[in-house]
Protein backbone atom coordinates (compact mmCIF):
# COMPACT_ATOMS: atom_id res chain seq x y z
CA UNK A 1 0.00 0.00 0.00
CA UNK A 2 1.48 3.28 -0.85
CA UNK A 3 2.12 5.11 2.09
CA UNK A 4 0.37 8.24 1.56
CA UNK A 5 -2.52 5.89 1.25
CA UNK A 6 -1.78 4.13 4.21
CA UNK A 7 -1.00 7.48 6.57
CA UNK A 8 -4.58 8.74 5.18
CA UNK A 9 -6.51 5.41 5.81
CA UNK A 10 -4.74 6.04 9.24
CA UNK A 11 -5.77 9.26 10.11
CA UNK A 12 -9.41 8.59 8.82
CA UNK A 13 -9.88 5.82 10.78
CA UNK A 14 -8.39 7.05 13.85
CA UNK A 15 -10.70 10.51 13.36
CA UNK A 16 -13.79 7.55 13.50
CA UNK A 17 -12.21 5.70 16.32
CA UNK A 18 -12.04 8.59 18.21
CA UNK A 19 -15.46 9.93 17.26
CA UNK A 20 -17.19 6.79 18.27
CA UNK A 21 -14.98 6.93 21.71
CA UNK A 22 -16.33 10.79 22.19
CA UNK A 23 -19.76 9.65 21.35
CA UNK A 24 -20.03 7.17 23.50
CA UNK A 25 -17.98 9.18 26.46
CA UNK A 26 -20.80 11.85 26.19
CA UNK A 27 -23.39 8.60 26.40
CA UNK A 28 -22.28 7.49 29.44
CA UNK A 29 -21.62 11.38 30.84
CA UNK A 30 -25.36 11.68 30.02
CA UNK A 31 -26.86 8.51 31.40
CA UNK A 32 -25.18 9.80 34.22
CA UNK A 33 -26.83 12.97 34.42
CA UNK A 34 -29.46 11.94 33.94
CA UNK A 35 -29.27 9.22 36.80
CA UNK A 36 -28.27 12.14 39.16
CA UNK A 37 -31.02 14.41 38.53
CA UNK A 38 -33.18 11.51 38.79
CA UNK A 39 -31.85 10.77 42.13
CA UNK A 40 -31.82 14.03 43.37
CA UNK A 41 -35.56 14.67 41.84
CA UNK A 42 -36.40 11.63 44.07
CA UNK A 43 -34.88 13.27 47.22
CA UNK A 44 -36.55 16.49 46.46
CA UNK A 45 -39.73 14.85 46.49
CA UNK A 46 -39.11 12.65 49.30
CA UNK A 47 -38.39 15.84 51.17
CA UNK A 48 -41.03 17.99 49.93
CA UNK A 49 -43.23 15.27 51.39
CA UNK A 50 -41.86 14.32 54.89
CA UNK A 51 -42.93 18.98 55.21
CA UNK A 52 -45.92 18.24 54.17
CA UNK A 53 -46.18 15.74 56.39
CA UNK A 54 -44.52 17.92 59.36
CA UNK A 55 -46.51 20.29 58.71
CA UNK A 56 -49.34 18.55 58.64
CA UNK A 57 -48.81 16.86 62.03
CA UNK A 58 -48.12 20.65 63.48
CA UNK A 59 -51.38 21.73 61.84
CA UNK A 60 -52.81 18.36 63.88
CA UNK A 61 -51.32 19.31 67.06
CA UNK A 62 -52.71 22.33 68.85
CA UNK A 63 -56.64 21.46 67.76
CA UNK A 64 -56.02 18.28 69.21
CA UNK A 65 -54.32 19.26 72.42
CA UNK A 66 -57.05 21.64 73.28
CA UNK A 67 -59.48 18.85 72.65
CA UNK A 68 -58.28 16.27 74.97
CA UNK A 69 -57.71 19.44 77.03
CA UNK A 70 -61.18 20.28 77.66
CA UNK A 71 -62.28 16.89 77.18
CA UNK A 72 -60.79 15.42 80.26
CA UNK A 73 -61.32 18.73 82.03
CA UNK A 74 -64.48 17.98 81.77
CA UNK A 75 -64.70 14.95 82.57
CA UNK A 76 -63.05 15.15 86.20
CA UNK A 77 -65.54 18.45 86.65
CA UNK A 78 -68.66 16.07 86.82
CA UNK A 79 -66.70 13.77 88.93
CA UNK A 80 -65.95 16.42 91.07
CA UNK A 81 -69.92 17.78 91.68
CA UNK A 82 -70.81 14.73 93.56
CA UNK A 83 -69.71 16.09 96.82
CA UNK A 84 -72.08 19.47 96.31
CA UNK A 85 -75.45 18.20 94.88
CA UNK A 86 -75.35 15.16 97.91
CA UNK A 87 -74.93 18.30 100.76
CA UNK A 88 -77.35 20.33 98.62
CA UNK A 89 -80.07 17.25 98.38
CA UNK A 90 -79.34 17.14 102.25
CA UNK A 91 -79.96 20.47 103.00
CA UNK A 92 -82.62 20.10 101.22
CA UNK A 93 -84.59 17.28 102.92
CA UNK A 94 -83.68 19.16 106.02
CA UNK A 95 -85.70 22.02 105.46
CA UNK A 96 -88.53 20.53 103.78
CA UNK A 97 -90.56 21.62 106.51
CA UNK A 98 -89.49 25.07 107.63
CA UNK A 99 -88.84 26.41 103.73
CA UNK A 100 -91.47 26.45 100.75
CA UNK A 101 -91.96 23.15 98.79
CA UNK A 102 -91.24 25.44 95.27
CA UNK A 103 -87.77 26.46 96.58
CA UNK A 104 -86.87 22.96 97.96
CA UNK A 105 -87.74 21.33 94.36
CA UNK A 106 -85.33 24.45 93.01
CA UNK A 107 -82.59 23.25 95.42
CA UNK A 108 -82.90 20.05 94.52
CA UNK A 109 -83.28 20.55 90.79
CA UNK A 110 -80.56 23.27 90.19
CA UNK A 111 -77.44 21.35 90.82
CA UNK A 112 -79.09 18.45 88.67
CA UNK A 113 -79.53 20.82 86.35
CA UNK A 114 -75.82 22.07 86.29
CA UNK A 115 -74.67 18.76 86.04
CA UNK A 116 -76.38 17.51 83.18
CA UNK A 117 -75.57 20.78 81.46
CA UNK A 118 -71.74 19.71 82.27
CA UNK A 119 -72.46 16.26 80.34
CA UNK A 120 -73.38 17.76 77.68
CA UNK A 121 -70.97 19.92 77.25
CA UNK A 122 -69.06 16.46 77.67
CA UNK A 123 -70.96 14.96 74.93
CA UNK A 124 -70.06 17.79 72.57
CA UNK A 125 -66.25 17.65 73.76
CA UNK A 126 -66.29 13.77 73.24
CA UNK A 127 -67.39 14.15 69.42
CA UNK A 128 -64.60 16.62 68.79
CA UNK A 129 -61.93 14.40 70.65
CA UNK A 130 -63.49 11.64 67.86
CA UNK A 131 -63.41 14.65 64.61
CA UNK A 132 -59.81 15.29 65.52
CA UNK A 133 -58.74 11.99 65.93
CA UNK A 134 -56.68 9.47 65.69
CA UNK A 135 -58.86 6.71 65.06
CA UNK A 136 -56.71 4.91 68.38
CA UNK A 137 -58.36 7.48 70.34
CA UNK A 138 -61.87 6.17 69.77
CA UNK A 139 -62.00 3.52 72.74
CA UNK A 140 -60.14 4.94 75.84
CA UNK A 141 -61.90 8.53 74.98
CA UNK A 142 -65.30 6.69 75.02
CA UNK A 143 -64.71 4.39 77.96
CA UNK A 144 -64.02 8.20 79.70
CA UNK A 145 -67.56 9.38 78.29
CA UNK A 146 -69.52 6.28 79.62
CA UNK A 147 -68.17 6.80 83.05
CA UNK A 148 -69.08 9.98 82.96
CA UNK A 149 -72.32 9.08 82.12
CA UNK A 150 -72.81 6.53 84.59
CA UNK A 151 -72.27 8.70 87.36
CA UNK A 152 -74.49 11.59 86.12
CA UNK A 153 -77.06 8.89 85.60
CA UNK A 154 -76.17 7.39 89.40
CA UNK A 155 -76.51 11.05 90.93
CA UNK A 156 -80.03 11.37 89.03
CA UNK A 157 -81.57 7.94 90.36
CA UNK A 158 -80.73 9.50 93.83
CA UNK A 159 -81.90 12.06 93.54
CA UNK A 160 -85.14 11.13 92.45
CA UNK A 161 -85.68 9.10 95.59
CA UNK A 162 -84.58 12.18 97.51
CA UNK A 163 -87.63 14.10 95.80
CA UNK A 164 -90.02 11.54 96.39
CA UNK A 165 -89.19 11.04 100.41
CA UNK A 166 -89.63 15.21 100.33
CA UNK A 167 -92.59 15.02 98.41
CA UNK A 168 -93.60 12.51 100.36
CA UNK A 169 -92.40 13.20 103.83
CA UNK A 170 -90.76 10.18 104.29
CA UNK A 171 -87.21 8.86 105.62
CA UNK A 172 -84.37 10.21 103.69
CA UNK A 173 -83.10 7.37 101.33
CA UNK A 174 -80.04 5.78 103.02
CA UNK A 175 -77.23 6.92 101.13
CA UNK A 176 -74.62 4.05 101.44
CA UNK A 177 -75.42 2.40 98.46
CA UNK A 178 -74.86 5.47 96.23
CA UNK A 179 -71.96 5.95 97.88
CA UNK A 180 -70.20 2.17 97.38
CA UNK A 181 -71.42 2.77 93.97
CA UNK A 182 -69.82 6.28 93.77
CA UNK A 183 -66.35 4.74 95.53
CA UNK A 184 -66.40 2.09 92.52
CA UNK A 185 -67.46 5.35 89.75
CA UNK A 186 -64.47 7.35 91.13
CA UNK A 187 -61.95 4.76 90.72
CA UNK A 188 -62.98 3.84 87.09
CA UNK A 189 -62.85 7.54 86.19
CA UNK A 190 -59.21 8.00 87.16
CA UNK A 191 -58.14 4.53 85.68
CA UNK A 192 -60.39 5.52 82.55
CA UNK A 193 -58.98 9.30 83.03
CA UNK A 194 -55.01 7.66 83.19
CA UNK A 195 -55.71 5.39 80.62
CA UNK A 196 -56.84 8.64 77.98
CA UNK A 197 -53.61 10.59 79.31
CA UNK A 198 -51.39 7.51 78.32
CA UNK A 199 -53.11 7.06 74.69
CA UNK A 200 -52.71 11.00 74.10
CA UNK A 201 -48.96 11.43 75.50
CA UNK A 202 -47.82 9.99 72.00
CA UNK A 203 -49.76 11.46 69.99
CA UNK A 204 -49.09 15.17 71.49
CA UNK A 205 -45.31 14.39 71.45
CA UNK A 206 -44.25 15.86 67.76
CA UNK A 207 -41.08 14.76 68.33
CA UNK A 208 -41.71 11.06 68.64
CA UNK A 209 -43.64 10.56 65.53
CA UNK A 210 -42.88 9.61 62.54
CA UNK A 211 -42.82 11.51 59.85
Amino acid sequence: MDAGLAGLLGGIIGAAVGAVGAVGSAAVTGRKAENQARIQSQMQLQQLRMQIRADTVRQQHDPRREAYANFLTQARRIGESKANIYMSLHNAYIDRETRPTEEIVSRIHEPLDELTGKLNVLTELWSMVNVVGPDSLYLPASRLYRVACEIVEGMLEYSHEVNIAIMENSIFPDPEDSFTRDASLDQALLEASSNFLDTIRPILDIESMRI
